[in-house]
């Protein structure tokens, strides 16, 4: 379900701002109350209408699901069903959830559907969250396992490498983007932070996620034309540097009838690429 296997066109949904658990590391800690007038219920008809129009106009395309906690949204694992008859999505949760409803009622579309489960340990007790990723993995479908390397968390990485290993499953490491006792990261990585983080770094469309920042405005890039973000209330971005950067620029909201992507590959806007969507947009995927 990487973007660049078939260059269709792609897009990082924010389906709400919403989430069961306070990670102090999360882009949206501190804001959730500020956040939550952007959320948008309209149920899952009309989402899923939404989503038919998409499909109308660009044929099918790739959803990453993001939040908040998209597994708390009202009937998600209906609209998961029922979306995942037209377009592939990808779920970035902490599992928090009933997994065996979500077996249940996936399970004829199950190839469309890929789960990134997030390992929060402030949160999460090992055991269960891994008995939830095999059960999902028993019933075919297909699951990574994701951790921040958040300087407090750092240290952890070869212990739960080592315990995630043993059940049969590989860690992927994300960077951090933010503050962290005043420094900016991930530039403030240390040299044995980095060695410790380099042994398990993830990657997006082949190209590893960012120790270094890589300076992306200016360069040409699809976001926008083969791809974009889009926020709870419908407003669609370029990208994730846009979104992060506060941005208002949309190119329209999804849920307006007239909505369309650009025609065309534009220069970047932003500094950084924190979601590392450079890999599979810039254009002759020039660093």
């Amino acid at each position: 379900m990487e973007e660049k296997l078939n260059n269709k066109v792609s897009f990082s949904w924010d389906i709400h701002w919403k989430c069961s658990y306070r990670c102090p590391y999360c882009w949206w800690h501190g804001r959730w109350e500020e956040l939550s007038i952007h959320n948008y219920y309209p149920g899952i008809d009309r989402l899923v209408e939404v989503w038919k129009k998409i499909y109308r106009q660009y044929g099918g395309v790739h959803i990453e699901i993001s939040g908040g906690e998209p597994m708390i949204y009202p009937e998600f694992i209906e609209f998961l069903s029922r979306v995942t008859q037209y377009h592939t999505v990808g779920i970035n949760t902490n599992l928090s959830c009933d997994v065996e409803k979500m077996v249940k009622k996936i399970s004829n579309n199950v190839d469309a559907l890929k789960v990134n489960a997030t390992f929060h340990p402030l949160f999460a007790n090992f055991d269960e969250f891994v008995n939830r990723i095999s059960f999902l993995e028993k019933n075919n479908f297909s699951v990574g396992v994701s951790y921040l390397a958040w300087p407090a968390q750092i240290k952890n990485i070869p212990k739960y490498r080592k315990k995630f290993q043993k059940r049969g499953f590989r860690l992927s490491v994300l960077t951090f983007w933010g503050k962290y006792n005043g420094k900016d990261y991930p530039d403030a990585y240390t040299e044995r932070e980095k060695k410790i983080i380099s042994q398990n770094l993830g990657e997006r469309s082949g190209e590893r996620f960012q120790i270094k920042p890589v300076i992306t405005e200016g360069k040409l890039c699809r976001a926008g034309s083969v791809y974009a973000t889009v926020h709870p209330d419908g407003k669609a971005l370029r990208c994730g540097g846009g979104s992060w950067e506060r941005e208002e620029s949309p190119l329209g909201n999804i849920f307006d009838d007239e909505f369309r992507l650009l025609d065309e590959a534009t220069p970047c806007t932003s500094k950084y690429c924190p979601c590392n969507e450079w890999a599979f947009l810039l254009v002759k995927n020039e660093k």
